[in-house]
């Protein structure tokens, strides 16, 4: 009796720790971060395929609700780099919504995201002949400040 015992106890054991190992072993989806990033670093002329891959992760991960921390960040400011300012912001604030310690990182680049923005709207309703002026104030004001 007593042996039986003793092997029902470890069945059910065994049975329980099948069952935790049945689940996901992985919190968030990260859908090859690692390689993509390395092979970005490796040969940069291959962005496009780089950002392209963290979009493929956040379309991935986002209805599982498992976007690894960082992906929007990383993404948002891929899309800053290319010049698309506005969707970058929206980018910077799902990670601060999603991750709350980045949220002080992200309201920084969400500023400056927006400042580029309005910079961007700006130089686009100007007169060429007015952004033409600018530039050469501008290339003034550094000379002056060299001498």
């Amino acid at each position: 009796m007593r042996t039986l015992l003793k092997y029902f106890c470890l069945s059910l054991l065994l049975l329980a720790m099948t069952g935790c190992v049945a689940q996901s072993r992985y919190r968030y989806n990260w859908c090859n971060y690692d390689t993509k990033m390395y092979r970005h670093y490796k040969n940069p002329a291959q962005r496009e395929a780089f950002v392209k891959g963290l979009k493929e992760i956040i379309e991935e991960a986002e209805p599982k609700g498992k976007v690894p921390p960082g992906i929007y960040a990383e993404y948002g400011f891929a899309l800053y780099e290319e010049g698309n300012h506005e969707e970058a912001i929206t980018y910077f604030k799902k990670e601060s919504d999603k991750w709350p310690e980045s949220k002080v990182f992200m309201t920084k680049l969400i500023a400056i995201a927006d400042n580029r923005a309005q910079t961007q709207k700006e130089n686009a309703a100007a007169s060429p002949e007015t952004l033409i002026q600018a530039e050469k104030d501008n290339q003034k004001s550094s000379t002056e400040g060299l001498k």
